[in-house]
Formats: C-alpha cells, structure tokens, sequence
C-alpha cells in the first residue's frame, strides 16, 4: 500500500532534516521535524538516551529563536499602537523561550502592558499590525526600544534570519543603508523604505530589491506592475525563492493556475520551497476537481513539516472520494484522531 511506504521515518532521518533547518534559520520546521524525530524515539531505551538529550537541546535552541522574533515584533506593534497583537508575540515568545533572559524582557514588557492597558489581550485577531495608534502603548513602546530594545543591526538580523536558503546572508551582504530601508518597511513606513530601495536599485540590478519592490506594488494593489518586477528579479536569479513563491501566489489569486503549476513543479524539482509549492500544487489540483492528482500530491507531502496541514486536505479529499479506511488511517496516523 502506497501510505505504508510514506509513514515509514525513521528518527535519524528526522533529526537530520531538522539540523538542516536549524542550519538555515528555518527554525519554526526545525522544531516541528524534531518533535518528529523525538516521538520515533524510545526514551526509556537507554541507548537512545544521548540523542533524546541532543535533538531536546536543538528543539531549545530552535524555540529561543522563535522566541527573539516574536519579542522583535511584539516591539514593532506597540510602535504601531497594537498593544493586543503585542501582547500574543510576548505571550507566544513566553511559551517558546528557555532563556532566561529572553524571558525576563517578555516578562517585564507584558507587565507594563498589563499595568498601562486595559485587559484586552488577545482581543484583536487580525493578520496585520495596524495604523490604528493609540497613547496606551507609548510608555511601553519606551521600554521595549531604549531600555531593554535591541539595536537596528540586531533587529536587522533578527528579521532577515528566517528567510529561506541563503537570503539572510545575502540580505546582509546589501549593506547598512539597505537595512535601514528594509527596518523603515518593517515598521509600516514604505516611502522611506521604497526611496532606498530605489536608489540602491539605480545603483545596480538586485533580485532582491526588485522583489522587495514589487511587495509595495502589491500591497498597494498594483498587480501588474509587482508582476513585472518579479519577472526581472527572476530573469536576475531564477532561484530566489521569495520571488518564486510570490510570483506564484500572484497568479493563483487571478486564477492562472496554468501559468502557476509549471512553475511550482520546477520548484518542487529544483528544490526551492518545495514542500510550500507541493502544497500549492495540491491546492490548485483540488481547486480544480482533480481529486486523484491532488490526494497524490498531498500524501507525497506526508513525510515533510507541513504533513499535519497536507493530512488535513488528504483526508478530505479521501473522504469525499469514498476511502472512508485510508482516510481514518491518514487522520489516525497524522492528526491524532483529533480531526
């Protein structure tokens, strides 16, 4: 049976998988493909007992990190004045972090929060850090940024860390005016931002401006022209993989799917995110009605960090198809019983 062969990981491939994700600074797959490798482990075997120690110790490592970056961007909303989406960062960075000093700063940030603030937390669920503003968070925002803030460079690299492949060290190497400009889009201010970009651009072609561009076309719902920019920054480095992804999603929300699966297969092929555009294509399989391809696709993506979100769609997909068994299976095997 085709599932049997798919769920057969062993903990060393996992613990292998996650060092590599580590390696990059993909550290939210790091974590999930090491709680992998950990429950393939028998704990109370005591030759497991030096690798249950080290793949716990990389699981610290990759939750501290994850960590930093919500406090970073705890720091970027109370600037924003959304002390509600600041304080699920902090409260999210409280349950990541070992630290013990990452913790102290979360600690004391979400209790100037709560002592300025009405209790609201959690109350905002939307995507964004808004414009909105708002006086409650000003002291905080003091607190977060002089006291105990970290410096532009350390925010700098804080951001471009996650970025996929060989980014963050590319995004670095476009020196301090760059990060200032991509600091300023950070925290909402693109003029300033796309200025920089501009001028750095008029100074040499880059993928990276051109796609770091083409984000403020689109945002700014100018399709066509985030279209062009992503196409010249893909003529400049074909496997830029925000770029590919990006222009990927473009065509998928205008419905070019014939467009985009050509070039998703050429990710998956060439290994640029592919488990995103395994996912992607899965996704435009089902969209249209293919139920046989997309079921293929999603069990393909079983063995990877987005197995929990590619289960959820197989099973589905199964179930509507009549395979009450496999879709039990996958669900039991994938989901805890829990869908």
């Amino acid at each position: 049976m085709f599932f049997t062969k798919l769920f057969r990981k062993d903990a060393a491939t996992c613990l292998e998988k996650g060092e590599k994700f580590l390696a990059a600074g993909r550290f939210a797959e790091a974590r999930s493909t090491l709680e992998d490798a950990l429950e393939r482990l028998d704990a109370n075997v005591p030759e497991n007992a030096a690798t249950v120690a080290a793949i716990k110790e990389k699981m610290v490592l990759a939750g501290n990190r994850l960590a930093e970056m919500n406090l970073v961007e705890a720091g970027h909303c109370l600037k924003m004045g959304e002390t509600a989406k600041a304080s699920e960062h902090l409260n999210l960075s409280l349950e990541l972090a070992e630290d013990v000093t990452i913790r102290e700063k979360t600690e004391k940030l979400l209790a100037s929060l709560d002592s300025e603030t009405e209790p609201v937390h959690h109350h905002d669920k939307g995507g964004h850090c808004g414009g909105c503003g708002g006086s409650a968070s000003q002291h905080s925002e003091m607190i977060y940024l002089d006291d105990d803030g970290l410096s532009d460079a350390d925010r700098f690299e804080l951001l471009i860390r996650p970025l996929p492949g060989d980014l963050p060290e590319r995004y670095a190497g476009l020196g301090e005016e760059f990060a200032q400009g991509y600091l300023a889009a950070h925290e909402g201010d693109q003029a300033t931002a796309g200025t920089i970009y501009e001028r750095l651009l008029a100074a040499g072609e880059s993928d990276i401006l051109l796609y770091e561009l083409a984000l403020f076309a689109h945002h700014g719902g100018d399709g066509r022209r985030c279209e062009t920019l992503l196409r010249r920054a893909l003529a400049l480095n074909d496997a830029n993989p925000l770029c590919n992804l990006s222009l990927v999603q473009l065509l998928t929300e205008n419905g070019r799917f014939d467009e985009a699966v050509p070039l998703l297969e050429r990710m998956v092929v060439h290994g640029i995110l592919p488990d995103q555009a395994g996912m992607f294509l899965g996704e435009i399989h089902r969209v249209r009605g293919e139920n046989e391809k997309a079921i293929d696709q999603f069990s393909q993506l079983l063995s990877t960090p987005v197995k929990r979100e590619a289960a959820e769609r197989l099973v589905a997909l199964l179930e509507s198809s009549g395979r009450s068994q496999e879709a039990a299976f996958v669900a039991k095997q994938y989901l805890k019983g829990c869908c």
